[in-house]
């Protein structure tokens, strides 16, 4: 049986019995008693794990898009009836004083011409 490869020196093993938590000796292998599965510890590099956060980072960032271009009927339909046309206060070019002024929903898309222009 292949030795799995941990990352950590602290770990867990589960494998069709209790679950047991084992560190690595000073060769930094270990083996579960139970079901004998033999572990390796292999530390990761700072690449390695940037690269694993950007991947986990781009997926997310892909799922995201996918579920704003999916979007139902219904949520079309809410969209088409109610743009949302106030900026977020997140925004960098958002004023509150605009906000503040402008009582009517033309007076708004006024201020959010003005916004992009800017």
């Amino acid at each position: 049986m292949k030795p799995k490869i941990i990352h950590t020196k602290k770990f867990s093993c589960a494998d069709d019995h209790p679950i047991v938590w084992y560190t690595f000796d000073d060769n930094n292998k270990a083996m579960c008693e139970y079901c004998a599965t033999q572990f390796i510890y292999e530390p990761k590099d700072f690449y390695d794990k940037a690269q694993e956060e950007k991947k986990l980072l781009d997926m997310s960032m892909k799922e995201s898009k996918r579920q704003r271009d999916e979007r139902t009927p219904s949520e079309k339909m809410q969209d088409e009836l109610e743009p949302i046309i106030i900026s977020c206060p997140m925004d960098e070019y958002y004023d509150e004083e605009d906000y503040k002024i402008a009582d009517h929903y033309d007076e708004i898309n006024d201020v959010e011409k003005r916004r992009k222009d800017k």
